[in-house]
């Protein structure tokens, strides 16, 4: 329910946006860019995000609640089946879709088939969408347009806007929908709120983020990382997580010869912490086994991933 707030003006907007698409097509680098602060991890990797990251945006005409979604992929486990579900679920909260891919390769000329995968969950749902297409700065003009084509003989969407994340190239195009599209309402948070994602969730994603940066090539997917406790001080905020992995010998990949790579993660990791904390962060890592989690129901619920 929204927040007992008096309506900036009676033709505010307010409502609840997914970014949508394949794995590793900058959804969470748009978040980012979308509020101006980093709130979800990215990585040059596929399935970088688990979780609904939620970023708040607000405006004097607006307050858009936007959704940050795992990647939609044909699941291989239980942990695969969950997050997509949370992606899927999204989608049918929302108000209006963001579908993010990336231009079709030269001499592609077909729609690759993980983006039929999410149009097939898209035309589900009657939502709004907005075709964005991520990376023109990687991509040739040629190739931006035929994605154009393609993608909008394949699905009615609503507008298409050709963007770069990482350089903020379209994002205000992007945010001149909100007042478009979204609905007629009251904001659902505090003006100044940024996001509703727990502190301690956030923090623990950071430290994924590195383990997926420094230790991708040796560590699948197989890690999960939990906060056991996050103790704020007058100078100092104290914070202990286990970095749980499903096999010893990612256990020793992951701590290093002498620690090394452990010290890494967390020296990385701290800095971010620190900079969205805004405070001094003592981080104490552990790394534990936990043999085949991801098909857990038990463990999954442990470490976050609700059903």
């Amino acid at each position: 329910m929204p927040v007992d707030q008096t309506m900036p003006s009676p033709d505010f907007k307010s409502g609840f946006v997914t970014l949508l698409g394949k794995p590793n097509v900058g959804k969470s680098t748009l978040l980012n860019r979308l509020i101006g602060q980093y709130i979800s991890i990215t990585a040059d990797k596929p399935q970088t995000t688990r979780n609904r990251i939620r970023g708040i945006i607000s405006d004097e005409l607006y307050q858009a609640v936007i959704l940050d979604t795992p990647g939609i992929h044909p699941p291989r486990n239980e942990l695969h089946r969950r997050i997509v579900s949370y992606a899927v679920q999204s989608v049918r909260d929302s108000d209006l879709v963001f579908f993010l891919t990336e231009p079709i390769r030269k001499g592609q000329q077909v729609i690759s088939r993980d983006d039929l995968l999410v149009l097939e969950h898209l035309a589900a749902s009657s939502v709004k969408t907005i075709l964005v297409i991520n990376k023109i700065d990687l991509s040739r003009k040629e190739e931006i347009l035929e994605s154009i084509v393609l993608l909008n003989e394949a699905y009615p969407f609503a507008e298409t806007v050709p963007v770069s994340a990482l350089k903020g190239t379209g994002v205000e195009i992007l945010k001149g929908f909100f007042t478009k599209y979204l609905p007629v309402g009251v904001p659902y948070f505090p003006m100044d709120q940024m996001t509703d994602t727990p502190e301690r969730e956030i923090v623990g994603e950071l430290v994924r983020e590195q383990i997926m940066r420094l230790c991708f090539q040796e560590i699948p997917y197989g890690v999960a990382v939990h906060i056991e406790a996050f103790k704020e001080e007058e100078k100092l905020i104290r914070i202990f997580a286990t970095i749980h992995v499903e096999k010893a010998s990612h256990k020793k990949i992951i701590i290093g010869e002498k620690a090394t790579m452990l010290k890494k993660v967390g020296q990385n990791a701290r800095i971010k912490i620190e900079r969205l904390l805004g405070a001094k962060v003592f981080l104490s890592l552990h790394v534990k086994t936990a043999k085949n989690w991801v098909n857990n129901p038990r463990r999954l619920s442990e470490f976050g991933y609700d059903e």
